[in-house]
């Protein structure tokens, strides 16, 4: 007998952002294992370069994997109908709130994993020459605590709520435009998108799951305040990707809902609409379907009845997405230490607390905020 699958962890969760009352903090007694700190900065990022596709000798040793393939289908989760003409009402603020869900939540785990992975820079920099961290965390101690816990961080919630569900008039749609509006859908990518949020939800989970074994890790190895900042950037960075994953999962979760409705819709069409002998048929000239009544009466209930699905998959989605990121940037600690070490007067030195400020993940203009 086949084992049960691994319920989606995402699916315990609530929906918003949540940071851990019992997130690690390193003991105020331990000595720094700099070996264990470099250990961490490298785990570190090569999950994150790995994540984004980039090429390492080492990616295979990447408990987590690129993101790029799921990427391209979550990207474009608010167009699953083949033609806009005609035109289905009900499915345009679905839509709308699919594509500003599918940019947000994209936008939102490419910075996570920016800000995850220079923070990783900065760890693994530190343990390559911990007397000069020393003297640069001392200069720019101020500039840290600005990007992990004052106003340098990136805190940015995307609602839904701009887009207003509306249901069509169908007074005026015949039996043949209904159909068309149906046949629209392709019900296989929706399947297929619906899916590769699910894969994104699971995978943003692993991916939480390697912050709080780095966290723990870290606490164990580093002290100081820039180890309790760091730790609390990771804090963030956690209860990020916990809410992206909620989000995409029951995104994921609807979609898949909605496609087998709207399936069994195209599928039962002309049985239930048909009138007496008539058989639907697409070439058959409009003149000679009856003008009112009928068929045409069958088909208007028929797409109210499939409406208020589309509301409740609509209503279903999720009404807010948060994110809350450190905005701290190193450079490529890995590079620059194979390059000169960083020695004393690198030109690493001078970047490794960068503070740059994040692009917010949504307009704001474009969508009347």
């Amino acid at each position: 007998m086949a084992p049960e699958p691994e319920p989606d962890r995402w699916r315990e969760w609530g929906d918003g952002l949540e940071l851990s009352r019992s997130w690690p903090s390193p003991h105020a007694d331990i000595d720094v294992d700099i070996a264990g700190l470099r250990k961490v900065g490298h785990a570190i990022t090569l999950e994150a370069d790995t994540a984004a596709g980039l090429n390492r000798p080492d990616n295979e040793s990447s408990a987590l994997g690129s993101w790029e393939d799921l990427a391209g289908y979550v990207g474009n989760l608010g167009r699953f109908i083949r033609k806009y003409d005609p035109s289905w009402d009900a499915f345009a603020a679905l839509e709308k709130t699919l594509t500003g869900i599918s940019g947000f939540v994209l936008g939102g785990t490419h910075c996570a994993l920016d800000s995850y992975g220079s923070f990783g820079s900065m760890i693994f920099a530190t343990s390559a020459n911990y007397a000069m961290a020393d003297s640069v965390f001392d200069k720019n101690i101020s500039l840290l605590r600005y990007t992990v816990n004052g106003t340098g961080v990136h805190h940015e919630t995307w609602e839904k709520k701009t887009y207003v569900w509306q249901e069509d008039n169908v007074s005026d749609y015949d039996a043949p435009r209904i159909k068309a509006m149906l046949d629209g859908v392709e019900v296989a990518a929706m399947l297929r998108k619906g899916g590769a949020c699910a894969e994104l939800a699971a995978w943003l989970t692993d991916l939480q799951s390697l912050v709080e074994e780095h966290a723990r890790q870290l606490a164990g190895v580093w002290q100081g305040e820039p180890a309790e900042l760091a730790l609390d950037a990771f804090r963030k960075v956690h209860a990020t990707i916990r809410a992206l994953a909620h989000a995409i999962g029951t995104t994921g979760e609807t979609i898949i809902w909605l496609a087998n409705v709207i399936h069994r819709y195209q599928v039962n069409f002309e049985s239930v609409v048909k009138l007496g002998d008539w058989e639907f048929d697409d070439d058959l000239p409009d003149w000679l379907l009856p003008s009112g009544g009928g068929a045409h009466d069958r088909a208007r209930d028929y797409l109210r009845d499939i409406n208020q699905y589309v509301r409740a998959a609509y209503d279903t989605l999720p009404a807010e997405i948060e994110v809350l990121l450190p905005t701290a940037s190193s450079r490529d600690a890995e590079t620059a230490y194979e390059e000169d070490g960083l020695k004393d007067g690198s030109d690493y030195w001078d970047s490794m607390i960068l503070y740059i400020p994040a692009f917010p993940l949504v307009d704001r203009k474009k969508h009347g905020a």
